[in-house]
């Protein structure tokens, strides 16, 4: 009887340690992958802030604010206008804030020919 508790015992300890292997693989398995992900992250850029008018009103709460920036104003306008080159030359941040103002009247009548209650408002980033 105790060479068959012996050999019970024996097996059991065998599964323990094979179960025991798998876990410790599986945990090496999940330390790399967190390794990846933590490099992925330290990678990414932190959002840029909001503007202190802008996260008085959005930082918290429940109202959702959408945010578009032109990234080319300067060949928009150019695209539009002979002019512009001129004024590009001489004068390229009133152009784009021209731009800016010109699209903002655009998108908000747009907008109201669409049924769309919307307020848009020019702000400057830092």
């Amino acid at each position: 009887m105790s060479t068959v508790v012996a050999v019970l015992a024996l097996v059991l300890a065998a599964l323990l340690a094979a179960a025991c292997g798998v876990l410790v693989l599986q945990l090496s398995v999940v330390r790399r992958r967190a390794r990846r992900l933590e490099q992925q992250v330290s990678a990414l850029s932190p959002a840029a802030p909001l503007a202190p008018d802008l996260e008085a009103n959005f930082g918290t709460g429940k109202r959702r604010l959408l945010v578009i920036e032109i990234l080319n104003p300067i060949e928009l306008a150019r695209s539009r206008s002979r002019a512009s080159a001129l004024l590009a030359a001489m004068a390229p941040d009133r152009l784009r804030k021209l731009v800016i103002e010109q699209t903002a009247k655009e998108m908000r009548e747009q907008m109201q020919l669409e049924g769309v209650e919307v307020e848009i408002r020019v702000h400057a980033a830092r």
